[in-house]
């Protein structure tokens, strides 16, 4: 018996975490943003630019 209550917060705590990530993800899929910044966590100047490391794909 003593098994079956920490089995059940288990449960319960990935049920509830289950149900936010769902929630949240779904807010994206149904009511998409229309910003189409394409790195929307960099500095303004940078949010439409991508860096690309020559040197270190290229160097053996």
């Amino acid at each position: 018996m003593w098994e079956k209550i920490p089995a059940l917060i288990v449960v319960v705590v990935c049920f509830c975490l289950g149900c936010y990530v769902t929630y949240t993800s779904g807010k994206n899929l149904f009511a998409p943003s229309y910003d189409d910044t394409a790195f929307p966590f960099c500095a303004p100047e940078y949010e439409n630019t991508v860096y690309y490391n020559y040197t270190a794909e290229h160097e053996s």
